[in-house]
C-alpha cells in the first residue's frame, strides 16, 4: 500500500497574508467552446507542502533540482511524536524520545498534530510551532546519517520566533557546522490517523531550474507493499517492539 503525506496545492491553501496565495487562472475552457482546457498555475515554491533545499538559506547550497532522483529516495525513516502548542518553540527537551529511534534513520518524521489546525489558516500559518537552533543541532548529533526532516506544521520557523526559526533553518540546511552534510527539510505534511510501517519514502519535488526548493508529492511505501530486501527500514515505533 502507498500512503500519500502531501495536500493538495489549492487556492485555499493556507499561506501568509503578506505574501500572495496560489491562484488558478483558466486559460482555455473547454465549456466556453474552447479546443482544450488549460489553466495558469501562480503559487509560491514555499506553499502547501514543499520542500526546503540548502539553496534556501545557504548560497553555496544546492537547489532542489540538483539532487539525483536517488537522492530522494529513503530507506531507514523513524517518527517521533512531540507535543506543542501554538507559537511554542521546540527545544531538544521536547525531542528525547529520539533515543528510541534508530540511530541510521535517513528520514526523520516530526509529528506534532499541529495539522489539526490547518483549517485554521491564521493559527496554522500565524501561531505555528518551530525548532530552536539547539533543537536542530540536537537532531543533527543524534541522527549523523540523517537525510531528510518532516513536520506537520507550515515552517520549520515558528512565525513568534523567526529569528530562532531561521538559524535553525540555517543548521539543517548546511550554513555553519554541518555544511558536509546538509539536509532536506519536508514542510506542511499530513499524517495519516494511523501511521502504519513504512518502508522506502519517496520524495517527488517539481522539477523547475533555478528555485532553490519546490512544492512536492511526499508518499511512503507501508511494509505490506514494500519488497522483502527492504524488510530492515522499521519505524520508531516498530523497533521499541522488536
Amino acid at each position: 500500500m502507498l500512503i500519500n503525506f502531501s495536500y493538495h496545492l489549492s487556492e485555499s491553501t493556507p499561506f501568509y497574508k503578506t505574501l500572495r496565495s496560489p491562484r488558478l487562472e483558466r486559460l482555455y475552457d473547454l465549456s466556453k467552446g474552447d479546443t482544450c482546457n488549460s489553466f495558469y498555475l501562480t503559487t509560491s515554491n514555499h506553499a502547501g507542502t514543499h520542500v526546503d533545499a540548502p539553496n534556501h538559506f545557504n548560497p553555496d547550497g544546492r537547489r532542489i533540482t540538483d539532487y539525483e532522483l536517488s537522492e530522494l529516495v529513503f530507506t531507514r525513516p523513524a517518527l517521533v511524536d512531540i507535543q506543542v502548542d501554538p507559537d511554542e518553540l521546540i527545544l531538544p527537551e521536547h525531542l528525547l524520545s529520539c533515543v528510541a529511534c534508530r540511530s541510521d534513520c535517513d528520514f526523520l518524521f516530526v509529528r506534532s498534530g499541529f495539522g489539526s489546525y490547518r483549517s485554521n489558516a491564521e493559527t496554522y500559518i500565524e501561531h505555528n510551532p518551530g525548532f530552536s537552533k539547539a533543537a536542530a543541532a540536537f537532531l543533527m548529533d543524534r541522527f549523523p546519517r540523517l537525510k531528510a526532516l518532516a513536520v506537520d506544521f507550515a515552517s520549520m520557523a515558528a512565525t513568534a520566533h523567526m529569528e530562532e526559526g531561521c538559524e535553525a533553518h540555517r543548521v539543517f540546511l548546511g550554513c555553519g557546522r554541518y555544511s558536509d552534510r546538509p539536509i532536506l527539510l519536508v514542510e506542511d505534511i499530513r499524517f495519516p490517523e494511523v501511521m502504519p510501517a513504512l518502508q522506502r519514502i519517496f520524495l517527488i519535488p517539481w522539477l523547475f531550474d533555478g528555485l532553490d526548493s519546490a512544492p512536492c508529492t511526499l508518499f511512503a511505501e507501508t511494509e505490506d507493499s514494500a519488497p522483502t530486501d527492504s524488510k530492515e527500514a522499521l519505524t520508531a515505533t516498530q523497533r521499541r517492539r522488536a
